[in-house]
């Protein structure tokens, strides 16, 4: 059984911590891109709205998707101890977000509606949800350290 000291386990928690904060900012911001181009750079589709709601049910579902991968993932990586794992929880509840602007963005430019911005919405309380927790870190960093 290794020890380790617990100022280096905290350090090393921290460092993890603030890469997945890092990335959530990123994803974040590049949501607000997203936006300020859909915002600032007229549709010019004609109105569709068969096709908007297809694109709105595919983004509805891409974030709960991100939430059940999340979570899934996130409980996997606290049984297994591993980081990678829970790095890999974060990083597809992202990108699945960031694919619910997308489609927001597709509904803008192909059909010119305004329900883009429901879109939008979906993306960013999806990433709120998703920020990065400490004590997901320690799950999995503590049990790495005791042994």
């Amino acid at each position: 059984m290794q020890f380790v000291n617990p100022q280096e386990a905290e350090a090393r928690v921290a460092a993890r911590y603030q890469t997945m904060l890092i990335l959530w900012i990123a994803m974040m911001v590049s949501l607000g891109f997203f936006l300020a181009l859909a915002v600032f750079v007229p549709g010019s589709g004609a109105a569709d709205r068969t096709i908007s709601s297809i694109l709105f049910s595919i983004s509805l579902v891409c974030v709960i998707a991100s939430m059940l991968i999340k979570h899934h993932r996130l409980k996997q990586a606290i049984e297994r101890q591993k980081i990678e794992l829970l790095l890999n929880a974060y990083i597809i509840g992202f990108a699945l977000c960031e694919v619910t602007a997308l489609f927001g963005l597709m509904d803008h430019f192909i059909t010119g509606s305004r329900n883009y911005r429901f879109a939008f919405a979906m993306a960013v309380i999806g990433m709120l949800l998703h920020f990065p927790k400490k004590e997901h870190v320690r799950a999995v960093s503590s049990r790495q350290s005791e042994t």
